[in-house]
């Protein structure tokens, strides 16, 4: 339906927050750049370093870092990572095994250890929140093949108190006794409603829309995608030699993001000029339109593309866009 299919998405830049001279906010330290988030009042709040969530003001001001290091309430470790509601957010410290909320300012509210770890963040609803978590089979177990690991939709309360199953995606994983390869991905988009979740849980392009409400799949879509040749990264030479593994193809899709009633899919297809290669689907399945688009893109929010930037020197930029 586009007019310019495969044409480059021209984007306007909204706030680039860059270090500069004396004031070095952003750390390639442990914790790295996970997340990236914007409140409703355009306020951004930028994971950097192992305990660091810095926000600055919707134009570019810094404010403070608003967590700490440490094991005391609402203290993270160095592996977390987290998401900015209207007006709360909630981490995973991954280190801690517990999930913490915090008010936009910092203030602590409260925090809570579920009974088993989750692995991911996926969204915030009205009600909730949405979890992701990881059932591994036990090590014996493991025989040095393709297996099917399930993967867990959770709905979980914002106090933590209640804990919902909504679905399983079964995602195959090489697995053996002291080594592991990944095969599927597992990618997941929260509609702008909360009623949707869309997922891709296999190395080929297929998309399932998840009902929240009722845990069963409401469509699947995909279309005829040209597979692009597994690429072998530093060390996997030497892995596949030794346990026999291997992996023809990239992931058809690397990533899903949602901007408003549209559906983007980042795919494996890469111009080395131009960049990925994004499908815009509608929440029917239909597909609309595709771009492309050269940006490091962490996370699509309040109708904005929140980017991760480096310059041929080496500084950092956290920048916000929006398509023009």
């Amino acid at each position: 339906m586009g007019k310019k299919p495969n044409r480059s998405l021209e984007l306007l830049e909204v706030l680039r927050i860059k270090d500069r001279g004396d004031k070095f906010y952003f750390s390639g330290s442990p914790g790295g750049f996970a997340s990236l988030g914007m409140d409703a009042q355009g306020n951004i709040y930028v994971q950097s370093g192992k305990d660091q969530i810095l926000k600055f003001t919707p134009e570019g001001s810094f404010i403070k870092n608003i967590v700490r290091g440490g094991q005391g309430p609402g203290e993270v470790s160095q592996y977390f990572s987290f998401l900015v509601g209207d007006e709360d957010i909630f981490i995973i410290d991954h280190g801690q095994d517990r999930i913490i909320r915090l008010a936009t300012d910092g203030r602590f509210i409260h925090q809570w250890r579920p009974s088993r770890a989750y692995n991911g963040f996926i969204g915030i609803l009205n009600d909730g929140l949405i979890f992701s978590r990881t059932n591994y089979p036990p090590f014996e177990e493991r025989k040095g093949k393709l297996m099917d690991v399930p993967h867990e939709i959770l709905r979980v309360s914002l106090d933590g108190s209640e804990e919902e199953l909504v679905h399983t995606y079964p995602v195959l994983e090489f697995l053996g006794q002291g080594y592991a390869a990944s095969w599927a991905p597992f990618h997941a988009a929260l509609s702008d409603d909360g009623r949707y979740l869309f997922v891709n849980n296999t190395p080929e392009y297929e998309i399932s829309m998840l009902d929240l409400d009722t845990g069963k799949i409401a469509r699947v879509f995909t279309r005829k995608y040209k597979r692009i040749e597994h690429t072998p990264r530093r060390g996997e030479a030497e892995f596949n030699k030794k346990y026999g593994f291997k992996r023809p193809y990239e992931a058809d899709i690397k990533g899903l993001y949602v901007f408003g009633g549209q559906l983007w899919v980042k795919t494996s297809t890469e111009d080395k000029e131009k960049g990925a290669l994004y499908d815009v689907y509608s929440h029917d399945g239909v597909y609309q339109d595709a771009f492309v688009l050269k940006k490091n893109m962490v996370s699509i929010q309040r109708g904005c593309l929140l980017a991760l930037e480096t310059d041929e020197e080496g500084i950092h930029s956290v920048v916000v866009y929006k398509p023009k």
